[in-house]
């Protein structure tokens, strides 16, 4: 059956000399993979490869057979369902959305059932960081809130504690795991988890803060998922913040 439904482009890998493979999180299907055959060597074809830039907002069609649900499908016909202008040539907007495609492309690793939730929460801040003034904190906050719609967000019983455990996801007094931050970090930890997108600005942090903060985040994120592993666009983010 024919199916129509909104997007968000996670990534693509090149398939053969003239192809992509794209994996989405659609509003109705959830994560999918699709095969945009020739879609780099057609000049005329319905399908354009700018579509599928990291984290286009798309609206498609698809045809998805009862008994195959999964493994790759064929996109009938794809539109966009939300201009990005920013995104793709703002150097620092687009090493962000790099970095949180590579972020999603491990944390939502399986196709399954759809997740309205967490499919607008990607949608609304990604338009976010398109059309708000950029803020160096953006991907911080983003990893943050994402913890809690993949089950592992801090828990804010005491948060007048000094320091936080990242096993426990707890803050505490004092914990004999070695994953634990205090002092500057925690602070700073405390105020990211206090300030929505819309503050974000409010909030400056040195670019060495913001370095612990993202290493702590991804600790963090390895310590609750497993085969989380090292963001390989870090390096990136630091070369353009520092």
């Amino acid at each position: 059956m024919l199916i129509e439904t909104d997007a968000i482009v996670i990534s693509t890998l090149k398939y053969g000399d003239s192809s992509l493979i794209a994996r989405c999180y659609c509003k109705e299907l959830g994560l999918k993979s699709f095969m945009l055959k020739g879609i780099l060597s057609s000049k005329k074809g319905a399908l354009k490869k700018s579509l599928f830039q990291p984290l286009s907002i798309i609206s498609l069609i698809t045809q998805v057979k009862n008994e195959n649900r999964e493994g790759l499908h064929f996109i009938k016909e794809a539109r966009v369902r939300f201009p990005l202008i920013e995104i793709p040539f703002d150097i620092k907007k687009n090493a962000v959305a790099l970095f949180l495609s590579e972020v999603m492309t491990r944390v939502i690793s399986e196709e399954g059932s759809p997740n309205a939730t967490l499919y607008h929460f990607i949608q609304k801040n990604v338009i976010h960081l398109e059309q708000k003034e950029f803020s160096p904190l953006f991907h911080l906050k983003f990893m943050l809130d994402l913890s809690q719609h993949l089950g592992f967000y801090p828990n804010q019983t005491d948060m007048e504690q000094d320091c936080f455990d990242l096993e426990s996801g707890c803050f505490c007094g004092s914990s004999p795991s070695k994953y634990v931050i205090g002092g500057e970090l925690v602070l700073a930890f405390k105020k990211l988890i206090g300030t929505n997108f819309e503050k974000l600005q409010d909030l400056t942090f040195p670019n060495s803060l913001r370095t612990k903060l993202l290493s702590i985040l991804i600790d963090y994120f390895n310590l609750h998922l497993q085969g989380f592993g090292k963001i390989k666009s870090v390096d990136i983010l630091h070369e353009i913040f520092r």
